[in-house]
């Protein structure tokens, strides 16, 4: 059976890499699939580990 292996931010499960297909010698004959396998990475993503801005108006200053 052929192989792939998707790595995913831990975290948000957001994609890290998608590997190629690793061919089989059946790859291409019909009803043959592809087993996808998932591999945890890192934590979360750029988009997904950025600080929380807070709105200006919840921002006191001590005097």
């Amino acid at each position: 059976m052929c192989r792939q292996v998707v790595e995913l931010y831990a975290a948000c499960r957001c994609l890290y890499y998608q590997q190629a297909v690793d061919r089989c010698p059946r790859y291409g004959r019909s009803g043959h699939g592809v087993q996808r396998m998932t591999v945890l990475v890192g934590y979360a993503c750029s988009e997904h580990s950025r600080p929380i801005s807070r709105p200006q108006f919840l921002i006191q200053s001590k005097l």
